[in-house]
């Protein structure tokens, strides 16, 4: 378990039984991410990543909302001039949202109360989005005066595609949880009266199965989404590796024997 603390908010990350848990703490700015917030993730997205034990990564927010965007209160002082922008943009946030993209483990964003503007970048490199009915989105930053930069369109734009997300940045709109769901922003929606129940569903099932296939399910499915349906010979004779695997012969046996399998990720 682990701690990144500053007086401009903090990530917490617990881990218990194979499952992380990041959460977004800023009090009183709706968990509005600030540089050290940034900084943070970068920091424990890459330690994730080398935790071969983890199943299941869950990324929310502190008391009732996910993040409402990067902390303005910051931007005279980290974002004032074209330098000093672009290396917020390309590395303060981009160092995170990039090891946030590369965690082999499947991402569950838990998705309560605002989650706008970088909330919604970080949402968006989730593998699933469950989100309360209460919930609410948005990149409302044409009101700012600033456009999304290009690395940080990308993951909206896979995720949305150009309808979707020329929708939201020109018109600046909040979207409910209903119309986040219609537009395919979000996995699914839950009452929020039980999306704790749900969210400890959606942990379980993922945990149940093989880490091996979920790992490799993610990574293909990635694969297919930066670059199209098209994959080399060698990637083909690669996918079969999984046959030599502990898990594959556990599953099977398992499944056999009608009883609870015993994966290890190998």
């Amino acid at each position: 378990d682990g701690l990144l603390n500053t007086m401009a908010g903090r990530v917490d990350v617990s881990i218990e039984g194979g499952v992380a848990t990041a959460t977004l703490d800023s009090p009183g700015k709706l968990n509005a991410v600030s540089v050290a917030m940034w900084q943070g993730l970068a920091r424990v997205f890459e330690e994730i990543g080398d935790a071969e034990l983890l199943r299941v990564v869950v990324i929310r927010g502190a008391g009732g909302n996910f993040a409402a965007g990067a902390d303005i209160e910051e931007f005279d002082r980290v974002r004032h001039d074209p330098s000093s922008g672009r290396q917020y943009h390309l590395e303060t946030i981009g160092n995170a949202l990039a090891a946030i993209d590369r965690c082999p483990v499947p991402l569950i964003a838990a998705i309560e109360g605002v989650c706008v503007g970088g909330g919604l970048e970080i949402a968006s490199l989730c593998d699933i989005r469950l989100a309360a009915d209460t919930a609410r989105f948005g990149v409302p930053i044409g009101r700012l005066g600033f456009p999304l930069a290009l690395p940080e369109l990308v993951p909206l734009l896979r995720l949305v595609g150009p309808a979707v997300a020329a929708e939201m940045l020109l018109e600046s709109r909040i979207l409910s949880a209903d119309e986040a769901d219609v537009r395919r922003l979000v996995t699914r929606v839950v009452p929020a009266t039980s999306f704790e129940t749900e969210l400890q569903l959606c942990i379980t099932h993922i945990a149940a199965g093989s880490p091996l296939a979920a790992r490799q399910n993610k990574a293909n499915i990635r694969r297919f989404q930066s670059r199209g349906l098209d994959y080399t010979q060698h990637e083909l004779d690669e996918s079969f590796a999984f046959l030599d695997s502990h898990d594959y012969h556990e599953g099977v046996r398992a499944f056999l024997a009608k009883r609870p399998p015993n994966f290890l990720g190998k």
